[in-house]
């Protein structure tokens, strides 16, 4: 079920005389069912079905309403920015498999459009239709999506699709999808799943290999991938930090990452060019005291001004 923008929710602080200075002050409402808005495109995935198939914790349905809370004081530093809450996907009781294809319609709306798809989550089920979505939109280029996550989400799905069979359904349903996560451990991934992965012919990079190898590495392993690719979408899932500064997640990691360990590469994945679409997935307002939505808010705000020029 889709529910169109709500500009009450971006209320914040307003100092006096101040009338563009935070993103509060120029976000526009808007309903993807009448037209489809210039620029970035806020769009929230109310859903933990798929967490709470896969056993985790839930809570992530709330995710993007307190996604929003965290950004609406985030300065502007460009008079070019154009910022547009095209509201919620909401997930109506069990049907997540008939909300994904929703959600993926309207990815691919907003693609089609040159806007660009910034997706609220939300469980990791999100990435299905964020991915499904890009695939539609560009049906004759080579698509590669880049996953922050220590889970692969090749899980298989007998009763269901869930937050960690994302990208198994993708490789199930499209030969022109690519795969390169980031930040994998290996104690929570089964054998089986890396020899998918290497049977698909693709690679990986490990959470040790973040922690430990150099950024050059790195950077060399990633562009790589990116040189492969026509369109890359990244999705952000926040249980890739350690609990200690994102503790508001769906799987509470105890061996993570650091910001400074992602942002350098999704900096240099983002000037790549290639990019055109971005999810943040797994926060989980109920165990968060704040600090997880705004590490959210501060990855978000670095892709909107990349986009945005």
């Amino acid at each position: 079920m889709y529910k169109p923008g709500n500009k009450t929710l971006w209320m914040g602080r307003q100092d006096p005389g101040s009338v563009r200075d935070v993103w509060h002050q120029v976000v526009e409402e808007a309903d993807l069912n009448v037209a489809i808005p210039d620029g970035v495109c806020f769009l929230g995935f109310c859903s933990d079905v798929g967490v709470k198939r896969n056993l985790g914790r839930v809570g992530a349905v709330s995710g993007p309403d307190a996604i929003r809370k965290a950004m609406v004081n985030l300065a502007i530093h460009s008079e070019s920015i154009k910022l547009t809450d095209a509201g919620d996907v909401v997930v109506s009781g069990d049907q997540l498999e008939s909300a994904q294809i929703e959600l993926a319609r309207y990815v691919k709306t907003i693609l089609k459009s040159g806007s660009f798809p910034m997706l609220l989550g939300g469980g990791h089920e999100i990435s299905y239709a964020h991915g499904k979505g890009v695939l539609d939109a560009f049906p004759d280029k080579k698509i590669g999506i880049i996953n922050f996550d220590p889970h692969f989400d090749l899980r298989e799905y007998p009763q269901g699709a869930h937050s960690g069979s994302w990208a198994r359904q993708l490789f199930e349903e499209f030969d022109r999808f690519h795969y390169l996560p980031i930040g994998i451990n290996e104690a929570v991934n089964i054998a089986s799943m890396f020899e998918l992965m290497r049977s698909k012919s693709q690679s990986f990079i490990s959470m040790e290999e973040l922690l430990t190898e150099s950024r050059e590495d790195l950077l060399s392993r990633i562009h790589y991938f990116t040189d492969q690719m026509d369109v890359i979408a990244v999705t952000l899932d926040l249980d890739v930090f350690s609990a200690g500064i994102a503790p508001g997640v769906s799987a509470a990691n105890p061996y993570g990452a650091l910001p400074h360990h992602i942002k350098p590469l999704l900096h240099e994945i983002l000037k790549s060019g290639k990019v055109v679409s971005f999810d943040v997935a797994e926060m989980c307002p109920e165990y968060d005291d704040g600090r997880t939505a705004k590490l959210a808010a501060s990855f978000i705000y670095d892709v909107v001004y990349s986009v945005s020029g």
